[in-house]
């Protein structure tokens, strides 16, 4: 198969630190060159080539016209990046795939964010046929109702680039973007509580209010001691945090869809502690590869007990579940089956 892949336009393919999305991206568009299929991709300017085409496009500003004119741009841009390919495997905004969708060109469409019930209206709306949705947990799915085909299919890592580590550093660990909705102020409180060292990875969030919450909520317990802030992360940094952590905190506050950084700390051998929400309850499996908590308290009590877990079966979990090996072959036939009803 020939696949264009499509990525928002903020951020590289490859990231260089922050890019949850676009790493995915990444190594999804390098084991599909791997197997055999061609490769386009649509990103952001610097992205990689992977051995197909690279068509770059660029993020509005929060300018209505420049939001509008980019919309209307990106609909001639898709239609000349996929006049060739076999299907389209969209990572990015589904507003901007409608010329796609009149010319009834296959197309997966993978949600990263929450969805609702209005984005899904608004989709099938302007969808005949050919389009298929890819989840990533049973929480995500549970928003919104829909008629298009619907596969639930988790995000992938490569096993074999994490190092199974022994949590030498005896640390707690947060890692992702310093937001109220990731309840870093948490993990610093739980980390107070326990007499635990924090370290904290990550970049300050972008919204409104992201800067005021770092200069209230965590920047006055940054002590460089018992709580260090060590910034933005990149892979070989992000993988040597994880091995030597006790375990990754990911107190969230928010149903997020998917948190790749809790198979991330699975695959280094690293348990999580995570609070009850978004698929948390389906990526850990409580008292096995980390807890569940309901509430802080439980997240406190949970830290005194690690010695209950294996750093092994954590591993093992990761590369049975998610490993690229495993999910990659499941959205090929996703693609495949719609370039088949295609023809």
């Amino acid at each position: 198969m020939r696949v264009l892949f499509i990525a928002d336009p903020h951020i590289t393919v490859p990231p260089v630190t922050y890019g949850g999305a676009e790493r995915i991206v990444d190594l999804l568009c390098r084991e599909f060159v791997a197997r055999g299929h061609e490769v386009d991709l649509m990103a952001a300017a610097g992205s990689h080539r992977y051995g197909g085409l690279l068509h770059t496009h660029k993020p509005p500003t929060r300018n209505y016209l420049s939001r509008a004119r980019r919309k209307i741009q990106f609909q001639f841009q898709s239609l000349w990046a996929a006049r060739n390919c076999d299907v389209v495997y969209c990572h990015g905004r589904v507003d901007y795939l409608r010329a796609l969708f009149a010319i009834r060109k296959p197309t997966l469409i993978k949600f990263p964010n929450p969805i609702d019930q209005q984005q899904i209206d608004a989709l099938e709306a302007i969808v005949q046929d050919r389009v298929v949705l890819h989840l990533l947990s049973a929480d995500q799915q549970s928003h919104a109702v829909t008629r298009l085909p619907t596969h639930l299919v988790p995000n992938p890592i490569d096993c074999s680039r994490y190092p199974t580590g022994a949590g030498g550093g005896d640390y707690l660990l947060f890692l992702g973007r310093l937001s109220s909705s990731k309840g870093v102020d948490t993990a610093i409180e739980v980390a107070r509580r326990t007499g635990r060292e924090l370290v904290i990875a990550g970049n300050i969030g972008s919204a409104d209010d992201d800067d005021r919450y770092f200069e209230q909520a965590i920047k006055p317990h940054l002590d460089g001691d018992s709580v260090r802030w060590v910034g933005p992360v990149d892979d070989e940094h992000k993988q040597a945090l994880l091995a030597d952590a006790a375990a990754l905190l990911f107190p969230i506050r928010w149903s997020e869809p998917f948190g790749t950084v809790m198979v991330e700390a699975l695959a280094c051998g690293t348990p999580v502690i995570a609070l009850r929400a978004g698929s948390t309850p389906e990526v850990i499996q409580h008292g096995v590869t980390g807890f569940i908590c309901d509430d802080d308290e439980q997240l406190v009590e949970a830290v005194g007990d690690l010695g209950r877990i294996s750093r092994e079966r954590c591993r093992r979990e990761a590369e049975e579940r998610f490993d690229v090996e495993v999910i990659v072959p499941k959205l090929l036939a996703l693609l495949e089956q719609l370039v088949a009803e295609q023809r």
